[in-house]
């Protein structure tokens, strides 16, 4: 009997995805070290699980599914706790219209490994909704004031409005594809 090979890939992304937990806890305690040790883990496995993957023949649609998922809870988890303890530095309709824009990315059209591909738009929000995070939470753990709060929370705004322009253009697209007969 064959051994299964771990997929290494996968079980960096389900480890950043458990790491939310984590990070709520760190930020609601104020425990920033931790918080900033946790995101710095969430980033560099976000960006070494695909190299991973494709390096070792490990690329899957369910790969994706989870590393997509993964992405979304911690960053969606990192938000919703950074609003929590500063609504006047991450406005709480961020983390909301995020959880908006992942449900119709994920559970409307078609449900094809392809389908989970993300416009060029709605890849850039989702690593900008990282580099929020990671922000925040490394200016609160290096006590830094590098980026003045009101510039951070009007960015967030515009990543709001940028997230809302992305949901759009996959819907209109979806509609346009449907009436075309795709």
């Amino acid at each position: 009997m064959r051994n299964p090979v771990v997929n290494i890939p996968n079980v960096l992304s389900v480890l950043r995805g458990l790491c939310a937990p984590v990070f709520l806890w760190a930020v609601l305690s104020e425990s920033w070290l931790i918080a900033f040790s946790v995101t710095g883990y969430a980033v560099v496995s976000d960006l070494i699980d695909g190299p991973i993957a494709r390096r070792l023949s490990q690329a899957t649609a369910l790969g994706t599914r989870i590393d997509h998922t993964a992405d979304f809870i911690f960053s969606f988890t990192g938000l919703a706790s950074l609003a929590i303890h500063d609504d006047a530095v991450v406005p709480a309709a961020l983390p909301l219209l995020q959880l908006c824009a992942f449900l119709e990315y994920t559970y409307t059209g078609p449900q094809s490994h392809t389908s989970l591909l993300p416009s060029r738009l709605g890849r850039y929000n989702g690593i900008l909704y990282f580099v929020v995070v990671a922000t925040v939470t490394t200016q609160y753990a290096l006590h830094l004031d590098w980026i003045p709060s009101t510039s951070i929370f009007a960015f967030c705004w515009l990543l709001v409005a940028s997230t809302g322009v992305s949901m759009l253009f996959r819907i209109a697209t979806r509609v346009r594809k449907k009436q075309d007969g795709q």
